[in-house]
C-alpha cells in the first residue's frame, strides 16, 4: 500500500514537471517565432539596401543578381583597387585639399557587380562625433569622383562564385585633410 502512495506521489510530480517544461518550450517557441515579428512589416529592405531610384551614378548599371548581393566583408580580401594600400596612395596623390575646412566623416557606400563594375552611390555625411552635418560641396564631389572613377574593384568570391557585394569607404577628414580611410 505504501509503495502504491509513492508511485502515485512520484506520477504526480512528473506529471507537474512535464506540464511545466511544455508550458515553458510552448512559451519560448511563441517569444522567439510569433510574438516578436511586427505585424505591419515596417521594412521592406535589409539595412544596407540601396535603393536605385535614387542613388548615384546607377544609370546602365547592372547587378548580376538583384536578389542575392552580399557583404564585402565575407572574403579574406578586401576588394578594394591594387589592395588598400593601393587604393589609399591613389587618393592620396589625387585629393587636392583646397583650404577646405570641413570635419568628419564623408561615407560613400555603393555596390560592386560580379564583373567589377561599380554603381548605386549613396553619400552620408557626418561630423566627428557621427551627428549628420554636411561638407563642402567641391570637397563631397571631389572625394565622390576619385572614388567611383577608381579602377580594378574586384567582385568578391563565395563559394567559388563571383557575387555582387555592397561597399564603403568611410573618410576621415579633419581641416580638409583625409587623415583616415575606412574600412
Amino acid at each position: 500500500m505504501r509503495t502504491k502512495k509513492v508511485f502515485k506521489i512520484l506520477g504526480i510530480i512528473l506529471g507537474v514537471i512535464l506540464i511545466a517544461v511544455g508550458c515553458f518550450v510552448a512559451y519560448g517557441y511563441y517569444m522567439f517565432n510569433t510574438s516578436l515579428i511586427p505585424k505591419n512589416e515596417p521594412f521592406e529592405h535589409a539595412s544596407h539596401y540601396i535603393d536605385p531610384e535614387t542613388a548615384l551614378l546607377n544609370e546602365g548599371f547592372k547587378v548580376c543578381n538583384e536578389n542575392y548581393i552580399a557583404q564585402y566583408y565575407n572574403t579574406p580580401e578586401l576588394p578594394y583597387p591594387n589592395g588598400k594600400n593601393g587604393f589609399r596612395n591613389y587618393i592620396n596623390l589625387a585629393y587636392v585639399n583646397d583650404n577646405y575646412s570641413d570635419s568628419g566623416y564623408l561615407n560613400i557606400r555603393f555596390i560592386i557587380n560580379c564583373e567589377g563594375e561599380v554603381g548605386r552611390f549613396v553619400i552620408h555625411e557626418n561630423n566627428l562625433d557621427l551627428e549628420p552635418s554636411s561638407f563642402n560641396e567641391d570637397l563631397k564631389n571631389q572625394l565622390f569622383k576619385l572614388t567611383s572613377e577608381a579602377k580594378g574593384w574586384k567582385p568578391i568570391v563565395l563559394y567559388e562564385d563571383v557575387r555582387d557585394s555592397y561597399m564603403y569607404v568611410s573618410y576621415r577628414i579633419e581641416d580638409g585633410e583625409i587623415t583616415e580611410i575606412i574600412p
